[in-house]
This record gives C-alpha cells, sequence and structure tokens, in this order.
C-alpha cells in the first residue's frame, strides 16, 4: 500500500488484518499479522524456531522488526505459543539496498518449529498472504525471497543441499514466485542459493523491468 501523497512512503497494513484460525491434530490455531511488537514480545517462542538464531535472539529480533515502519511478522500460534511465522521488510542485503525501490518487498524468513513440521502450516501462512481475496496487499510489491544454504535446516530434515532446495522451488512456485537470474554476489556464493520473486498483479511493466534490471546489477542507485 502507497501512500498516495508520497509514492515512495511504505504504509503497512494495519495490524490484525489477517485473522484466521486453522484445525490441526493438536490444536486450533490462528493465523494473525501484521503482529504488534507489544504482542510479539508477550508471546512464547519454542527453543526449535533457531534457524536463525536462538529463538530468544530471534523473537527479540523479530520485536524491533514488527516496530519498524517496513517490518511486518504473520505468526501461527496456539494460544500466546508461536509455532510457526514469516517476516517481511525492506531488503537489506548490501546487493538491493543500492537498488531498492518503493514497490520492492523482502520475504525475509519464514519457520515452523520442527514438532509442528509437516501440517501444513508454512503452506496456511503463504495461503493467508498470497491466495486469500480479503487480503491483497502484496499485489502491489514485487516480493523476493532468498533462498540461503547457510539458513536451511539440514541436519534436523535430513536433506541433502539440492533436495532442500527443490523442496523451497515447490514451497514458493505455489504462490506465485519464480527463480530470477542475478549477478548479487551473495547469491552466487552457492550454486543452491536462489533468488526467488513474485510479481504481484498490481506491478506495472515498467516496474518489472527496472527489477530484471537490478537483478543483473543495473539501477544502482546509491
Amino acid at each position: 500500500m502507497m501512500n498516495p501523497n508520497n509514492s515512495n512512503a511504505f504504509m503497512k497494513p494495519p495490524n490484525g488484518t489477517v485473522n484466521k484460525t486453522m484445525r490441526t491434530a493438536l490444536g486450533r490455531l490462528q493465523i494473525k499479522g501484521p503482529i504488534e511488537p507489544q504482542e510479539l514480545s508477550e508471546c512464547m517462542m519454542p527453543g526449535g524456531l533457531c534457524c536463525f538464531r536462538p529463538s530468544g535472539h530471534q523473537q527479540k529480533s523479530l520485536v524491533e522488526l514488527a516496530g519498524q515502519p517496513d517490518g511486518m511478522v504473520f505468526t501461527a500460534s496456539l494460544a500466546n505459543t508461536i509455532v510457526s511465522y514469516v517476516s517481511f521488510q525492506k531488503p537489506d542485503y548490501r546487493w538491493w539496498e543500492k537498488r531498492c525501490f518503493p514497490e520492492l518487498i523482502e520475504l525475509g524468513s519464514i519457520e515452523t518449529d520442527p514438532s509442528w513440521r509437516n501440517m501444513g502450516l508454512a503452506n496456511a501462512l503463504l495461503d493467508s498472504l498470497f491466495n486469500n481475496p480479503d487480503f491483497t496487499f502484496f499485489e502491489d510489491f514485487i516480493v523476493i525471497a532468498f533462498q540461503f544454504i547457510h539458513s536451511w535446516d539440514l541436519q534436523y530434515t535430513g536433506h541433502s543441499p539440492w533436495s532442500y532446495r527443490r523442496f523451497m522451488d515447490r514451497l514458493f512456485t505455489r504462490y506465485g514466485f519464480n527463480s530470477f537470474e542475478t549477478n548479487d554476489p551473495e547469491v552466487r556464493e552457492h550454486p543452491c542459493n536462489n533468488l526467488m520473486a513474485r510479481i504481484g498483479k498490481n506491478v506495472s511493466t515498467e516496474i518489472i523491468i527496472r527489477f530484471g534490471g537490478c537483478c543483473l546489477g543495473k539501477n544502482n542507485i546509491s
């Protein structure tokens, strides 16, 4: 959502715009977001949510992100215990900071507690954001999602790097993401790394062309 008085201003959807329930074998979950920082700080985060950093540190990071003008966190929770989440922000990797534009946003992290995996929580979260007729916020944006081998839970899942890459490709492709060639040196550090992007229905051809140029190292605006 862009401010009509300032095309460069990012406006988050109101807190709690997404609010759904999901039945599981372990109880009824609430899928909700964006989450207010205070509410997020009062939740519990299991120790298994540690793919990016220890769960306590990750929760602190998510609380800080939720309080940023361009930060959003969506959660699946049982009572006040978060079992899965997805976060968004303006791209902060060096390559993309130099080439960021108003219609570009990053899906920064998605994670499910190991004891809740194989229940479709990642799909339920992404469904609520990208296949929800009552929530079309992301149709105005190009959403990028970096797939980096160093953030994958290879040890717990037993996947090889390439099988995990195929798993992530299938997950994101289901929601309109596609792989894009890029000269971003961080993506090119490992052949399993990947840049995926979802182009919203309302994004103009001009912006799509600009994004393609950014992927290949053009449009450096720093």
